[in-house]
């Protein structure tokens, strides 16, 4: 029933805002001045009774730093009342102090509920604009948060909850307005959103318990790459050799990644990592298979995955490993289709 109430006392204060925006009911100071009481004191009073009633007081917390997250976008997106600079220092300051509380008192659902808060403020107070600069920034802001407490906490629900959403909401936003002269102000943002993902991941497999240490969450390892590699072919799609680039230098992160967890710690944290090792590796020779076809003609794209085909069979007979020298057997068959054919997979330049 907490839950409940603090979700639509949430959505009620969102759609009061945007409501008396519209009416012009109250002075605008005056709205976002009683929301942000409104927030300190759930957070206050959710702090004062943490040790007795720790499940009530956990959610207060979270509901108070959601409505925080809210007022304080709202004031900066809403009515341009703060500057940017203040407006980000002030939500960094409410991510390092949601982090900080949920650290302290080992809370996961006080850190997903001030997350979901602060997820959903703009798409609640989207006004259309398209300021797609200042959404990504936020949302930067807001997953610098997840990854402090993925530095110290495998807190699965929590890693998903920002993927989900900002990778989602880019989507969204790429389908719907995403336009060729947005790239350099969009591609950094892919970019750093991909290596946070990536890190998080990583983070989630080191702090897990030591008889499951090393356990990958697949959908971050696996999701990050082929979420952001679609994002990637929009944004490059018109420029000459743009993909196979990408995918090139996508392969050279994974491949260098796999080198360092291999060569980081001592053997048996090296054993403990192995699958993750192997899971980074496996998609620096995926992404690595796929930028020759979208470089190369037909005949030069037989001749590598022949070369790479004959690598990984020896890979595999020289370690034992049957699904090596299997994938190397496909690509040799692949190879020989395009050497006789000539076909290219995408259209020649």
């Amino acid at each position: 029933m907490l839950r409940v109430g603090l979700l639509v006392l949430f959505f009620g204060v969102a759609f009061l805002l945007k409501y008396a925006a519209e009416r012009n009911l109250l002075p605008i100071e005056l709205r976002l001045f009683a929301v942000a009481l409104a927030g300190i004191g759930m957070l206050l009073f959710g702090w004062k009774q943490r040790l007795q009633r720790s499940g009530f007081a956990l959610l207060m917390q979270g509901g108070g730093i959601g409505l925080l997250f809210l007022d304080v976008f709202a004031a900066f997106k809403l009515y341009h009342l703060l500057p940017a600079a203040l407006a980000f220092a002030v939500m960094l300051g409410l991510v390092c102090t949601s982090a900080a509380l949920a650290l302290l008192q080992d809370a996961k659902p006080l850190a997903f509920f001030g997350a979901i808060g602060g997820f959903l403020a703009p798409v609640l107070l989207s006004t259309g604009s398209g300021n797609h600069v200042a959404l990504f920034s936020y949302y930067a802001l807001l997953n610098t948060g997840i990854l402090i407490i993925a530095w110290f906490k495998a807190w699965r629900e929590l890693n998903l909850l920002g993927f989900f959403f900002t990778l989602g909401i880019g989507s969204f936003w790429g389908m719907s307005s995403y336009k060729a002269r947005y790239f350099a102000s969009t591609e950094p943002f892919l970019i750093l959103f991909f290596l946070m993902f990536t890190l998080i991941g990583i983070l989630f497999a080191f702090r897990q318990p030591p008889k499951l240490k090393g356990y990958v969450d697949g959908t971050l390892v696996f999701g990050t790459p082929i979420i952001c590699f679609s994002l990637q072919t929009a944004l490059v799609k018109d420029m000459k050799y743009g993909l196979a680039i990408s995918a090139l230098l996508v392969s050279f992160f994974y491949i260098g990644l796999a080198r360092f967890l291999w060569n980081k710690g001592d053997e048996r944290l090296r054993r403990g990592m192995r699958t993750l090792t192997e899971a980074f590796l496996a998609l620096g020779i995926v992404f690595i298979t796929l930028a020759v076809p979208l470089a190369l003609s037909g005949r030069w794209t037989a001749v590598t995955w022949a070369l790479e085909g004959a690598a990984l069979i020896w890979v595999g007979v020289r370690q034992n490993r049957i699904i090596p020298r299997n994938f190397g057997a496909l690509l040799q068959l692949v190879s020989a289709f395009f050497f006789l054919t000539g076909n290219h997979p995408v259209d020649e330049r």
